[in-house]
């Protein structure tokens, strides 16, 4: 894929595309951080979290809007999607999008999408989500997700087969240690960036009303306080793989 410019001046989705797609709404990844699960029971689009773990299609059009397209933001690629996002990927390939895809990879996704579309690996960014190597860490937060291992195998997998890989370890799920972990894992298989932020508005994101929920965000708080995200900045700066995200940028003055 010829290269994507990073757009220092953007903030969430926009640092890494133009224009999101989606073909669904739910997910059953349940993630307890989620953003769009947050933003739908505001909106009251439903009434508990537990809905959003109803996948259901909401087809439509791949964007008219010019430049690179994410996908998915409000959802992931589960078994459920897969075959529905298949045809969207390949949709936009065909109508000459670049496309980054974002996913907490389920294995058997990655191989169908890296078996169909060989001849358009110049196209794609596969982008996996690795927040922590820490399975117990993951599956409290992201308790639907595939576990960091299989996620792993996922992206070398993807490497192997000779694409464009990359990894958001956004949100990172713990602190400064656990980060440099993660990143030392995943390094040896990304052919292009690394992303790193923080757990952005857990007190909205999180269902504060649980007890457990509560101390969890309280430690992230911790772990995740300026100082600590100073020394992660200090630690990985000159790595070259490593992007930050806004809620880092704006921590260590690089906004």
């Amino acid at each position: 894929m010829k290269k994507i410019a990073i757009k220092t001046s953007c903030t969430g989705t926009r640092e890494w595309s133009d224009v999101s797609h989606n073909i669904g709404s739910g997910c059953s990844h349940a993630c307890l951080y989620c953003y769009a699960a947050s933003y739908a029971l505001s909106k009251g689009y439903i009434k508990t979290r537990a809905e959003w773990l109803n996948e259901k299609l909401t087809p439509r059009n791949i964007p008219t809007k010019a430049g690179v397209i994410m996908f998915p933001t409000a959802h992931d690629i589960s078994s459920y999607y897969l075959d529905s996002s298949l045809d969207a990927i390949e949709q936009m390939l065909v109508a000459g999008r670049d496309v980054v895809i974002v996913t907490k990879a389920h294995l058997e996704c990655i191989k169908a999408i890296c078996a169909k579309f060989t001849d358009y690996q110049d196209k794609i960014i596969l982008r996996i989500t690795i927040g922590s190597m820490d399975e117990k860490i993951c599956s409290f937060w992201e308790p639907g997700a595939p576990k960091p291992s299989e996620r792993l195998d996922a992206l070398r997998y993807a490497y192997d087969q000779g694409y464009t890989t990359s990894v958001s370890m956004e949100p990172i799920l713990l602190g400064v240690r656990d980060a440099i972990v993660t990143y030392e894992q995943v390094e040896p298989y990304v052919t292009e960036k690394i992303w790193i932020g923080k757990m952005n508005s857990p007190d909205t994101r999180v269902d504060m009303t649980v007890a457990e929920n509560c101390r969890r965000v309280a430690n992230i708080k911790v772990c995740q306080s300026d100082k600590e995200i100073f020394k992660l900045y200090e630690w990985l700066e000159d790595h070259d793989k490593v992007e930050w995200k806004d809620s880092i940028k704006k921590i260590v003055g690089l906004e």
